[in-house]
């Protein structure tokens, strides 16, 4: 039986933006993350944007989708300035929260709520994913957001019923 250990994160796909402005992403899995074909996907192309590809589905052991308007992720296969290797040898995260983007902090008028700016609030850590980590630390890291993962999709825990 496979575990959350056994899986490893190979690729974070950026789908794009649904018409509720909504990030759609892959995170793409497999139990051997060094059983890759970087040359076949033009994974050591640079930029990765427009060259690297997602692995072939042969090399895929699960993919788990999440829609969210909570942040925004950039994705290493958007790089315009490097190959898609350097997040195989961990130089830089396979996808990363766009902390210069404040979607989902503002309100629908374009400012902060009233009340926030009294609040001291412990803001959670940046979410980074790396090439290799287990499905159960994405798992965490998500879970930190409020995301929880039901079925094959990481959706917002507000929306889940848990029963």
């Amino acid at each position: 039986m496979i575990t959350d250990d056994d899986l490893k994160l190979i690729y974070v796909l950026k789908i794009g933006y649904n018409s509720k402005e909504e990030g759609l992403y892959e995170f793409i899995f497999s139990i051997d993350e060094t059983n890759i074909e970087y040359e076949d996907w033009l994974w050591d192309m640079s930029p990765a944007c427009d060259n690297a590809e997602p692995p072939h589905k042969d090399y895929i052991d699960s993919i788990f989708s999440l829609k969210t308007k909570s942040f925004d992720l950039v994705c290493l296969h958007e790089a315009v300035d490097r190959a898609y290797m350097h997040g195989y040898h961990n130089i830089i995260a396979l996808a990363y929260e766009d902390i210069d983007n404040e979607c989902g902090n503002l309100s629908e008028d374009g400012f902060n709520q009233y009340e926030d700016m009294f609040e001291e609030k412990e803001e959670p850590p940046v979410l980074v994913f790396h090439y290799g980590v287990t499905l159960k630390k994405v798992k965490e890291l998500l879970y930190e957001r409020k995301i929880v993962l039901k079925d094959n999709e990481f959706v917002e825990s507000s929306s889940v019923d848990l029963n």
